[in-house]
């Protein structure tokens, strides 16, 4: 199974900053060897564009960080997974817990997309998480679970094969729209660990064998200093990094821990 690492830039570099950026990382991993690694990138929909020439005949993939789950119409501020493919998108994050949590999305509503993108041939990178609260209350396996269930309900195997699996705790993601106050502590291996391993038997007990050939990233303040030691473990098979993708020199130490 291929090691996957993402990079979401979230909103926080323009067009300008993107282009920078995507420049940076491609010089950065120019004299690398990433054989072993599907590495994507996930910059503004306004960027997306640009950020596209600049990835042309490199290793780096590019990603959408949400979409729509029309195709087209009378659905004003939307975008259409038709655009992001015709931009040469590969991947689109969908369910991330900033869109479950801040703005209100179901996982009834991240399913629709998400069998929108796989008609497109848009490949979902499916996030799902708990907050502190559920998991302090004891609910962190119905959470995601539910949030398993309902996101992939008419998933079938042969689509299940194009879906990556972000397991990131709402709790340790560095975001102050989802923890406004207090320090943000990443998920330590162990919790990490028991969370991929639940999800990845999820996954075997609901399609049998063909659920231990889906990657599963880690995404909750994946940084340098602790990539290595994530990413070591067996049952985590990428990363889902937010800020840290941002510096290209930190991007690069996390995909040479990976």
């Amino acid at each position: 199974m291929q090691t996957v690492i993402g990079g979401n830039w979230k909103m926080k570099l323009g067009i300008d900053e993107s282009i920078l950026s995507a420049k940076g990382l491609i010089s950065s991993i120019k004299d690398s060897n990433m054989s072993n690694i599907e590495i994507f990138i996930a910059p503004s929909f306004v960027s997306l564009r640009d950020v596209a020439t600049i990835l042309k005949g490199t290793p780096i993939k590019l990603a959408a960080q949400n979409m729509s789950e029309y195709e087209s119409g009378g659905y004003t501020g939307e975008i259409s997974p038709i655009w992001l493919k015709s931009l040469g998108c590969e991947y689109v994050i969908l369910g991330h817990s900033e869109r479950r949590r801040i703005f209100s999305e179901s996982s009834e509503l991240v399913n629709k997309k998400l069998h929108n993108a796989l008609k497109y041939g848009l490949k979902p990178v499916l996030c799902i998480g708990e907050t502190a609260k559920e998991r302090e209350s004891g609910l962190k396996e119905k959470i995601n679970t539910d949030q398993l269930v309902h996101s992939l309900k008419g998933v079938s195997e042969s689509q299940l094969k194009e879906i990556v699996i972000a397991y990131e705790p709402v709790w340790a993601i560095n975001s102050r729209g989802l923890n406004p106050t207090g320090e943000i502590i990443p998920a330590t291996p162990a919790q990490a660990e028991e969370m991929h391993r639940f999800i990845r038997n999820w996954l075997v007990s609901s399609y049998g064998e063909l659920g231990n050939e889906i990657p599963l990233q880690y995404g909750g303040s994946v940084k340098p200093s602790n990539a290595k030691e994530l990413l070591s473990i067996s049952s985590i098979n990428g990363a889902l990094v937010g800020t840290a993708s941002l510096n290209s020199d930190d991007f690069l130490q996390i995909l040479h821990s990976a």
